[in-house]
């Protein structure tokens, strides 16, 4: 028996001491875990964030005003819109919230929100929390892509068309012209809202004619084995502001007159004309298209009226003294157009690319579409001018984006490159046009303007990576603003830039 015992003990000491080496370890993690339950957590609304979202924390306890948030990116805090780096907490009953916008193009990967605070103990008394930016892959679509829009609403039924030939066609010699010039596309626009003194449907405030000739555009693009693309303008009347219709309407600064002023842009913050887009879409994807586009996808003029909702979502404060929305939209307008506040500016145009880019995701998932969904993208500043940017639009929902050339002289179409070459885009799908337009292009005749024209896209293909050209439109290119030169004369240099369809590999 005492010998029994003996062994047993001999056994239960060899066991304690083959595991003795784990006693330092599980004391450090009853430590480690002592210490870090005692810390505050940082709670985030998302693991991870696309480059339109605005990532929201918040913290279980309520925190004086010099506690702030600031995110950090490899150990080094990040730069947001507008220059900021350091967030305000918000308190409300026993908890604080702050928000940051993800910035402007954010490099893909982890990123560290922290809580700082004067005192460095207080510092520690956070836990930091761990989030992601991340992007939307785009839908497959076969590149190259080379088009020629249609931008009229003339009578399809009546129209006459003068073809590459000499002859004059109905309305199929659209497609005459897509041949002549060797695009692989027609872009067309379907949905377009205009008032010149009589109201459209306000159930369907479309005009008749360009809907209605969809299918027929569509038989005729299969027939000439062409694909087709039908787009919406989206928050712009033609004509006049129609009161008819019952939309809320942009509202901007004029800074001649110091005062505000309504427009005839609807407002990118009006539910009705959402729906009405949508309704829209819904009749394109059930046509024989290929891909759904949206143009004027951005507050066209103003924007002014969605002051407060800015100023909620940005956390920023303005003088207390503005007691009406006028003087708060007021005010932002001079700080901006008049006064020039760089800072302000960039907040305001990102947070006009983050509700845009909101309104792409909601067609997206609503219409339920899956043909590819196309932007028009104003070049200009890569459209941040507009409340627009092809980085946030992509990952919204943009499958690919046609960059307009348009609207500027020679000096300011080197800025827009200049401005294009520091942008990283990549991964993004650029279709880039240009406009014949004899003013647009400075009336030259030395050189001659389509020479200009065709200049203008070959430069912008090699700085924008582009997978595509289009030209806008062939209305203008039968019956605009063509000076001197001939419907030939301005699509020619076209032909030369379209991009060539890779050789197949045989080897």
């Amino acid at each position: 028996m005492l010998k029994s015992n003996r062994r047993f003990f001999q056994r239960l000491f060899a066991a304690i001491k083959k595991w003795l080496f784990l006693v330092p370890f599980i004391v450090f993690l009853c430590l480690y875990g002592l210490i870090f339950s005692s810390r505050a957590r940082i709670y985030s609304d998302r693991s991870y964030y696309l480059r339109y979202h605005i990532a929201e924390f918040e913290i279980k306890e309520k925190l004086s005003g010099e506690y702030k948030l600031v995110v950090f990116r490899k150990d080094k805090p990040v730069k947001g819109p507008g220059g900021r780096i350091v967030y305000d907490f918000l308190s409300g009953g026993n908890k604080s919230s702050a928000k940051f916008p993800i910035p402007w193009n954010a490099e893909k990967g982890f990123y560290e929100a922290r809580v700082f605070h004067p005192d460095g103990k207080e510092r520690r008394r956070f836990l930091p929390v761990t989030f992601a930016v991340t992007g939307r892959e785009p839908s497959p679509v076969t590149f190259p892509l080379n088009a020629v829009t249609w931008e009229n609403t003339k009578p399809l039924d009546k129209v006459k068309i003068p073809v590459p030939t000499g002859e004059v066609k109905s309305w199929k010699g659209i497609f005459d012209w897509i041949e002549f010039t060797g695009a692989n596309t027609l872009l067309y626009l379907a949905g377009q809202t205009a008032f010149f003194d009589k109201s459209l449907p306000p159930d369907f405030p479309w005009i008749k004619n360009n809907m209605a000739f969809l299918d027929k555009m569509c038989d005729e693009a299969r027939a000439r084995k062409i694909r087709i693309g039908a787009w919406i303008a989206s928050y712009i009347i033609i004509g006049s502001r129609d009161s008819g219709l019952g939309y809320r309407y942009g509202i901007d600064y004029s800074i001649r007159d110091d005062a505000l002023k309504t427009r005839r842009g609807i407002s990118i913050g009006d539910e009705k004309r959402l729906r009405d887009i949508i309704k829209a879409a819904r009749r394109i994807d059930v046509s024989d298209v290929d891909f759904i586009g949206l143009d004027y996808i951005r507050p066209v003029q103003g924007g002014l009226e969605l002051v407060d909702d800015f100023l909620s979502e940005m956390q920023i404060k303005f003088p207390e003294n503005l007691g009406t929305k006028e003087d708060r939209m007021l005010y932002l307008g001079r700080e901006i157009y008049r006064d020039k506040n760089y800072k302000l500016m960039d907040l305001w145009n990102w947070w006009r690319a983050h509700k845009t880019s909101e309104i792409i995701e909601r067609v997206r998932e609503e219409v339920k579409s899956d043909k590819p969904l196309w932007i028009f993208l104003l070049s200009w500043q890569m459209g941040h001018q507009h409340g627009q940017d092809p980085v946030m639009f992509q990952d919204a929902g943009a499958d690919f984006q046609t960059v307009m050339l348009y609207e500027c002289d020679g000096r300011q179409f080197e800025r827009l490159i200049r401005q294009w070459r520091e942008y990283d885009a990549r991964g993004v799908n650029f279709v880039v046009g240009n406009q014949v337009d004899f003013p647009v292009h400075q009336f030259t005749e030395d050189p001659p303007a389509p020479q200009e024209f065709g200049r203008r896209i070959r430069e912008a293909k090699k700085v924008m990576k582009a997978k595509g050209v289009f030209v806008n439109d062939l209305s203008r290119a039968l019956w605009g603003r063509k000076g001197p030169y001939s419907t030939v004369e301005w699509l020619t240099p076209v032909k030369e830039e379209f991009i060539k369809q890779p050789a197949p590999d045989n080897s």
